[in-house]
């Protein structure tokens, strides 16, 4: 086969890229052909990848970016030749395969914009910016028969969005989880005391992990308000903010008196071994289509308590391999959540759980399912 990948980065670092980049070195090693359209690329990836890059001529403007590469990318595909199937991964609007993995714009909006922004006019106005608007337009005629001949969505929550506001037949529209690195995201009985070095945590505090870029959204605040809660914890938080942002976060931390008990790390090459030295994992985030954090951590034999609002709320077990919250912002409910995860006792079989859930869902599942609709897409009769 001849498949053309597009996702404005070709990189194997990050939930939808990494996705992509699987996909692409499966596809490899089958012995396809496969062309990455993008905007940058990553030194990292398969040098077996035939990269075509397509650089924006306005790249400080976002809305343009995002316009730019759909009709750049539509124009490259057409002037590459033939390809047997195209496989969409960010905002396009047109391919054969789309993968879904950030849900549908209106309930971003209306979890993440609405919940987070307290002025009415500032949220009116965030809707309304030509970026929303453009990304509106591309996703209306995504889902319009003829854009697309498979949707693929991270989450049911995902699914959920797309068949409610696009009427899609069923049929077209397929849940399919992603995947985690095993090997990479795996328990390791020594990062514990390791990490807890490094950071200065004396005796056995527990450590709670806080994984995620664009803090308010993630819920950093709810963070700050249950570990205040937890008097004997300590967390740390790994992602990239914007660094006024991330001052402010700082100090709301220091005026909780957890100056010293919360650690920020900023953006780590090396999640997993901190992620391995976790007692639990919080995620109260306003809304993610999926939250490939939570899995990681899972595989890492790491709990999370979760927010409803994120796709990854469905492959958690109550009690077992954690809970979900509706309470966002609420700091007592994720405090008392997190204490029966907290007990040194239970620490071993909630490792054990946690692991187990995530051995459900390897990349090779996630890359073979992929491979599968491409199988049905191009044996099916044409014009299905």
């Amino acid at each position: 086969m001849r498949i053309a990948l597009t996702h404005p980065r070709a990189s194997d670092v990050g939930g939808v890229e990494r996705q992509a980049h699987s996909v692409a070195q499966a596809l490899l090693d089958a012995g396809h052909e496969v062309h990455f359209f993008c905007q940058r690329v990553d030194a990292s990836i398969d040098a077996r990848i035939a990269v075509h890059r397509i650089p924006s001529p306005l790249r400080a403007v976002r809305w343009f970016k995002v316009w730019w590469f759909d009709r750049a990318c539509e124009r490259a595909i057409a002037a590459n030749g033939r390809f047997d199937l195209v496989h969409g991964f960010g905002k396009t609007s047109r391919q054969d395969v789309y993968y879904d993995g950030s849900g549908c714009l209106a309930d971003f909006q209306s979890w993440s914009i609405d919940g987070a922004i307290a002025s009415g006019w500032r949220r009116q106005l965030r809707r309304a910016s030509p970026h929303q608007r453009v990304v509106a337009r591309i996703e209306r005629a995504r889902y319009t028969r003829g854009s697309y001949r498979r949707v693929l969505a991270i989450s049911e929550l995902v699914r959920r969005q797309i068949l409610d506001r696009y009427g899609l037949p069923p049929r077209d529209v397929e849940r399919l989880y992603p995947g985690v690195d095993l090997e990479r995201f795996a328990p390791d009985p020594a990062a514990r005391e390791r990490t807890r070095g490094l950071l200065g945590i004396g005796g056995d505090a527990p450590l709670v992990a806080f994984l995620g870029s664009d803090y308010r959204r993630k819920g950093a605040d709810t963070l700050i308000a249950a570990l205040a809660r937890l008097p004997d914890a300590h967390a740390f938080v790994i992602g990239g903010e914007r660094a006024d942002r991330r001052a402010a976060f700082e100090s709301k931390a220091r005026a909780a008196g957890l100056g010293a008990r919360i650690h920020w790390l900023g953006v780590q090459p090396d999640p997993q071994r901190w992620l391995a030295a976790a007692d639990l994992m919080l995620f109260p985030t306003r809304f993610d289509a999926f939250g490939s954090a939570v899995l990681e951590a899972l595989a890492c034999g790491v709990p999370a308590l979760v927010s409803r609002r994120a796709g990854v709320a469905e492959l958690v077990t109550e009690g077992k391999t954690g809970a979900v919250l509706d309470a966002l912002g609420d700091g007592a409910a994720w405090a008392a959540a997190a204490r029966p995860f907290l007990d040194a006792a239970r620490r071993g079989e909630l490792r054990a759980l946690a692991r187990a859930e995530a051995e459900r869902h390897p990349w090779s599942g996630h890359v073979q399912r992929v491979l599968g609709v491409y199988d049905e897409l191009l044996s099916a009769p044409k014009g299905e």
